[in-house]
């Protein structure tokens, strides 16, 4: 059985959840002491990656998925 789902589509969903994953939040002491209090605080969010390295890493697991999907309908 053919699936429509396109590489694209595959990485884009990778990438999804390597952003989600990258993130990375700190809050540092004197603001977790305002949220405990119900303050307004501030929390300084970044990225672990770069975009490029994002996207190279999300196309790879595409590929891997596609291999495997069509080695699946081989056997």
């Amino acid at each position: 059985m053919e699936s429509n789902i396109s590489r694209d589509h595959i990485a884009l969903e990778a990438m999804k959840i390597i952003l989600d994953k990258s993130l990375k939040q700190s809050i540092p002491p004197v603001e977790r002491i305002k949220r405990l209090f119900g303050l307004e605080y501030r929390i300084k969010t970044f990225n672990i990656h770069t975009a490029n390295n994002i996207a190279k890493v999300a196309y790879e697991i595409a590929d891997e998925m596609i291999a495997e999907r069509e080695k699946g309908g081989k056997q």
